[in-house]
C-alpha cells in the first residue's frame, strides 16, 4: 500500500480490477478516462479522468483521494432526487463509519436499530422526513471532506423527493459523475472530487 504525500488516506487498491479488464502494453502506468468505482463505494459511481492503472503482474487500480471520492459521491447522492434505496443507506453509513446503533442514534434517539436495518435491507422503505434527515446528517458530516461538492442544508430542505421505482421497477438510477479538478480555496490550490 501506497500514501500520498498530500493526502493521509491510503490510496494504492492492490489488485482492483478494471472493470473492463481494459490492458495497456505501452506504459507501465496510464490515467482510465472512466473508471466505475461503484463495487468499492457502494454507490453507483463514474470516476473520470483520475484512476491510475499499472500493468505489473496483475492489473492494479489507485484512486487518488478515496476517502474525498467516497464523501462526495454519497453527498452528490444525498442532492439527487430518487429516493434512497437499501443498499444506498447501508453504503452511506459505511462512508460515515458508523454502526447501525450510531446512525440510528444520531437520526434521533428514538429510532431502533432494528428500524435502520429494514431500511438498508430494503424490508421498510424510509419515510420522506427520517429520508430528509438521513440526507442531512450526511452531509453535514461529510461536506467538509469533499470540497469539490456545492452544498448547503437548504438544498436538502429544498429537495422534492421522487419515486421512480414506482412506475417502473426497473428503473436505472443515473451514474454520480465524479471528476478530480483542481480547486481554489483559501488562497491555495488543491485536487477535489467534483460532480
Amino acid at each position: 500500500m501506497t500514501k500520498r504525500a498530500d493526502d493521509k488516506t491510503v490510496s494504492h487498491l492492490a489488485n482492483l480490477r478494471v472493470i473492463d479488464d481494459a490492458r495497456t502494453s505501452a506504459a507501465t502506468h496510464r490515467i482510465v478516462s472512466e473508471y466505475d468505482a461503484t463495487a468499492l463505494i457502494g454507490l453507483k459511481v463514474i470516476a473520470r479522468h483520475a484512476a491510475v492503472m499499472s500493468n505489473d503482474e496483475e492489473d492494479t487500480v489507485e484512486l487518488p483521494k478515496l476517502q474525498e471520492l467516497m464523501a462526495a459521491a454519497a453527498i452528490a447522492r444525498c442532492l439527487m432526487p430518487e429516493r434512497l434505496r437499501g443498499h444506498e443507506i447501508k453504503a452511506m453509513r459505511k462512508i460515515l463509519r458508523m454502526t447501525l446503533a450510531e446512525l440510528a442514534d444520531g437520526m434521533d434517539s428514538k429510532t431502533a436499530v432494528e428500524t435502520v436495518s429494514r431500511w438498508e435491507s430494503d424490508a421498510q422503505p424510509m419515510g420522506g422526513y427520517a429520508e430528509k434527515v438521513l440526507r442531512l446528517l450526511v452531509c453535514e458530516r461529510l461536506h467538509e471532506k469533499a470540497p469539490g461538492i456545492a452544498y448547503d442544508g437548504a438544498m436538502i430542505s429544498a429537495l422534492k423527493q421522487i419515486d421512480p421505482w414506482r412506475a417502473d421497477p426497473n428503473y436505472d438510477l443515473p451514474a454520480i459523475e465524479i471528476e478530480l479538478m483542481l480547486l481554489k480555496q483559501n488562497g491555495h490550490v488543491e485536487e477535489a472530487w467534483a460532480a
